[in-house]
């Protein structure tokens, strides 16, 4: 890592964008889609999107080189987006991180504009990525971001999904807790949208009247029939309507929900300007389990090193220690739960 001065923030411009961030399987990306029904410009899925047919680059392709930049940025501190990487302040200006986020800016904007040679940016942008819960600092350096809309859902919804990258629950119960401490903490001083997707998959027309407020809130001109067009996105999506994972984990999602349901009560809604009342911080048992997953990521492409190979011993003991503080944390949820109401 450099040790360099970190440089000033980049004055390159950044597309005017709303960042959707959260966990992997908060429904972002169904929300970003919500929200570009409502007229804004979408990137950041890999499927076809409203406004393709205008001649405007592939949504696709614009996604799938932004992603390949925000894994280069978490990898060059150490880390990757299911094993965040430890930041310390002023990270996002260390050069070798300043100049990679150049580059994904000035790709972004290039790709967008209708015309390259235009000095005019395009319109609003919504753009969502699961890096962002991560990498929103690095952004923020770039003037353009407008406002940030972070996501969530029951912890089961992220254990569901990253199944199927073979994340084991335990892990995945770690991610979904550190991209949403990360992504709130990131947002601070934005305008703030927090949404918990469950809520909405019960009252879609509520929320998109909220979301259009807060729209509106930013000095964008919705189209006439916004808020309907989002509905109708909303209630097509078979993701939204799913339950948003299995019941066979709801005591170690629910003890994990607990213990973030003050920073989630705070941040649910609109908010001007985010301000968190409370500075959260990890878990000490969701700490040691990523700093045991980045260990042995590093171990696996850097065996070179032999003082990482020295300490698998200590990694592991540090893991098993995780797991029986989760466990003991779960017990204790339980025994809560069956107590007599006071």
């Amino acid at each position: 890592m450099s040790t360099v001065d970190p440089t000033p923030p980049s004055d390159s411009p950044l597309t005017p964008l709303v960042a959707v961030a959260g966990p992997p399987g908060s429904g972002g990306e169904i929300i970003a889609e919500a929200l570009a029904a409502m007229g804004l410009q979408l990137i950041g899925r890999t499927t076809a999107a409203a406004g393709e047919d205008e001649g405007g680059p592939e949504p696709g392709a614009v996604a799938t080189g932004l992603s390949q930049v925000g894994d280069e940025l978490l990898g060059r501190m150490e880390g990757t987006w299911w094993a965040p990487p430890e930041l310390p302040d002023g990270w996002e200006r260390l050069p070798e991180i300043a100049d990679a986020a150049a580059r994904g800016v000035n790709s972004l904007n290039d790709l967008l504009r209708s015309d390259p040679g235009s000095p005019q940016p395009p319109r609003e942008v919504v753009w969502y990525d699961a890096r962002h819960a991560l990498l929103l600092p690095v952004w923020r350096q770039h003037p353009g971001v407008e406002a940030a809309v972070v996501t969530w859902r029951r912890p089961a919804a992220s254990l569901t999904e990253l199944a199927i990258e073979g994340v084991s629950p335990i892990l995945a119960l770690a991610i979904w807790e550190a991209h949403l401490v990360s992504a709130l903490a990131g947002s601070s001083g934005l305008p703030l949208m927090g949404v918990d997707v469950d809520e909405v998959a019960t009252d879609p027309k509520k929320w998109a009247a909220s979301a259009a407020s807060f729209l509106e809130d930013l000095g964008l001109d919705l189209p006439i029939g916004a808020e309907d067009r989002a509905i109708e996105v909303l209630e097509a999506s078979p993701e939204l309507t799913a339950a948003g994972g299995s019941n066979s984990i709801a005591t170690e999602e629910a003890a994990m929900a607990a213990q973030l349901k003050g920073m989630l009560d705070e941040s649910r809604g609109t908010h001007r300007r985010w301000e968190p009342s409370t500075t959260y911080k990890l878990n000490p048992w969701t700490a040691a389990l990523l700093t045991a997953e980045r260990s042995a990521r590093l171990s696996a492409t850097q065996s070179a090193n032999a003082w990482l190979a020295a300490e698998d011993a200590h990694r592991t003991m540090t893991a098993a220690l995780s797991t029986l503080q989760w466990t003991v944390d779960r017990l204790a949820a339980e025994a809560l739960s069956e107590l007599p109401p006071s």
